[in-house]
């Protein structure tokens, strides 16, 4: 089990993706602490063993995930796997229709929650062997659509975001990946699909598959790449 005993941070940890990776990374041996934003966001998924904690906290604020990482060095020590799950869309519209705060909404889930836990995640990390940073991008971020517009602007500067951070830790032992799913087959997603054959969504399951091959020490020469995800869409 290469990753036992390593300390890992999921994002959005209660989600229905989120969730699942950590329990998936807890299963691995992995210490997890799981991020959640409201107590109305938490699932009975979410329940962690005594490898694991929640913590609640937004991500989008400096301050408060200045405040994560510091519980988390205080409690463990380091930190090495950092796994950001946070993130929102909006319903389809023309950008003629897309008002500020939508654009900025986009602009701060999607894009400054990234930043922000990357920032904090290299500092923490700085020296170590061993790190890894995967965020969660989306299809239409790699192919963008009309009339969504603001999301696949702040998915696509997340891909962006991390082929640059990546030649910045080049070499170091730490890399920073990104997952491009199209629709996740989450309870949530399942229930508000209306005749969509959803054989061909990604599950969580599975991008929890890709998240563990990214944490092996076989992935390490893995740097600055977004996986498409894409199902069988």
């Amino acid at each position: 089990m290469p990753l036992i005993d390593k300390i890992a941070l999921v994002l959005g940890g209660t989600g229905g993706l989120g969730s699942s990776i950590t329990q998936r990374l807890a299963s691995e041996g992995c210490r997890v602490y799981a991020t959640y934003k409201s107590e109305s966001g938490l699932q009975p998924a979410a329940a962690l063993t005594d490898s694991g904690k929640l913590i609640q906290a937004d991500v989008t604020d400096e301050r408060q995930v200045h405040l994560l990482f510091d519980t988390i060095i205080s409690e463990s020590k380091n930190v090495h796997i950092v796994v950001n799950t946070v993130g929102g869309y909006l319903p389809r519209k023309p950008l003629r229709d897309v008002t500020e705060h939508e654009w900025d909404l986009m602009m701060n889930i999607n894009l400054k929650s990234a930043f922000l836990c990357t920032r904090e995640a290299l500092r923490r990390m700085d020296g170590q062997s061993y790190g890894r940073i995967i965020h969660i991008s989306a299809m239409t971020g790699l192919r963008p659509v009309p009339e969504r517009i603001p999301y696949s602007v702040s998915k696509a500067s997340v891909v962006l975001l991390i082929e640059l951070v990546a030649q910045e830790v080049k070499g170091t032992g730490i890399t920073v990946n990104a997952i491009a799913p199209d629709v996740i087959a989450t309870s949530a997603n399942l229930v508000s699909a209306s005749g969509e054959d959803t054989s061909k969504w990604v599950t969580p399951e599975q991008i929890a598959d890709i998240i563990l091959s990214l944490c092996s020490p076989a992935s390490a020469t893995i740097n600055g790449t977004t996986i498409r995800a894409f199902g069988g869409l």
